[in-house]
């Protein structure tokens, strides 16, 4: 069996250090994309969420809308379906939760993603981490 191996970039997002890696985000029919340099691996996240200006630059119909919590309080916020690339041999179809507030260029991966993997982070120095995502390719 073949692996993907996506490493992991430290990013420091007040207050702290937070993991993230680069991915390119597609309208299902490759006609639009959004590249996000800085995509934040979350582990408290059950599905991915992008935020509403990526979706609008996409020009991604919403395909329905859920009720969801975020930060202990209810959102009711649209799903869309697009495409995540993290490296040319993996290439992910998904829905993600279009984020709701006024934050932009903002892409959270979840578990959703990070669970069809096998995620390690390590401290190295000091408070600095490495972490790599791996993936089984089919």
């Amino acid at each position: 069996m073949k692996f993907v191996s996506i490493e992991l970039k430290e990013y420091l997002i007040e207050p702290s250090f937070r993991m993230c890696t680069d991915c390119v985000l597609f309208s299902t029919d490759y006609t639009n994309l959004f590249a996000a340099d800085a995509a934040l691996i979350d582990t408290g996240a059950t599905r991915t969420s992008v935020s509403i200006d990526i979706i609008r630059q996409l020009e991604i119909p919403a395909k329905r809308q859920e009720l969801i919590e975020i930060g202990n309080e209810l959102h009711n916020v649209e799903v869309f379906n697009l495409k995540m690339m993290l490296s040319p041999d993996l290439i992910f179809d998904l829905d993600v939760y279009g984020l709701p507030g006024e934050g932009s260029g903002i892409v959270i991966i979840g578990m959703d993603i990070i669970g069809r993997g096998k995620l390690t982070i390590e401290q190295s120095t000091g408070r600095r981490h490495k972490g790599t995502l791996l993936f089984p390719t089919p």
